[in-house]
């Protein structure tokens, strides 16, 4: 099943490689913009600042950082929707689905904000706090980070696909976590290694572009699973819910989807 989930993110990503590209773009113009502004503020403060103050100014860029990172990234999200749904889309679809994730995006970036300063402050302290149970105090929180992070993973491709407020997308987020560790970590995963590739290509490909589409067909195909056990009631025990016929469930997207050969990527005029 996971092989065909792949097989959809290439297909949908090539489909529409332009925006994807122009995405990414956006993505990367937006950060360099951030970081030329806190290099400049940073510049302007000199050697009188407080470190107070630079901590604050740093913390104040990395919030505005993640309000624009989620901003672009449920715009997106918002796309590809349609996409992983099989339905074209244009360039400006992007830039017109920008407003309305705006009040969420800041929520969300705010959110993250908090969490990734405390965490900082938390592994920094018991790092080096010089004591056993600091170690034992730092494990345990590296532990809970790895976990939020295989649940948030899905904030974005739920509050595109369902709308619901902000509480209740976290909430379904650690929902599908645990009832799908596995593949919560083959997602992760996933993202890593388009990560690395990001970096190898400069951020142009594949990018946050690619990880939101990778995020939603992952989310999209799951939910086939929780539509079947509802409409089977009967397996209501942990043994027979991992008893999901994922071939019959991905049959229609599968034909949808097509062969696709890799000639018809460079050649699509030469398909039959």
């Amino acid at each position: 099943m996971y092989g065909f989930i792949l097989k959809k993110n290439f297909c949908d990503v090539w489909d529409n490689l332009l925006t994807v590209i122009i995405v990414n773009l956006v993505h990367m113009l937006s950060a360099s913009g951030i970081l030329y502004l806190w290099a400049l503020l940073t510049k302007s403060l000199g050697a009188n600042a407080l470190d107070i103050v630079s901590i604050a100014t740093t913390c104040g860029f990395i919030t505005l950082w993640n309000i624009i990172h989620y901003i672009i990234t449920f715009a997106f999200g918002e796309q590809a929707v349609k996409i992983c749904n099989f339905e074209g889309i244009r360039i400006r679809d992007f830039f017109l689905s920008i407003p309305g994730c705006i009040v969420d995006a800041i929520k969300y970036g705010i959110f993250i904000s908090l969490l990734l300063f405390l965490s900082i402050f938390l592994l920094y302290f018991y790092w080096f706090s010089g004591s056993k149970i600091g170690i034992f105090v730092f494990g345990i929180i590296f532990w809970i980070d790895i976990f939020l992070i295989l649940s948030l993973q899905w904030f974005c491709a739920l509050r595109c696909t369902m709308h619901n407020n902000f509480r209740k997308c976290l909430r379904k987020c650690f929902i599908i976590f645990f009832d799908n560790t596995g593949f919560s970590i083959l997602v992760a995963l996933n993202n890593l290694v388009l990560f690395i590739f990001s970096v190898l290509f400069v951020g142009l490909i594949p990018s946050i572009g690619a990880m939101v589409i990778n995020n939603q067909n992952n989310l999209r195909i799951r939910l086939y699973k929780y539509d079947y056990l509802e409409e089977h009631p009967e397996l209501n025990n942990k043994k027979d819910r991992k008893k999901i016929p994922w071939e019959e469930l991905i049959y229609d997207d599968r034909e949808t989807l097509g062969p696709r050969k890799f000639k018809s990527f460079l050649f699509p005029w030469k398909e039959n």
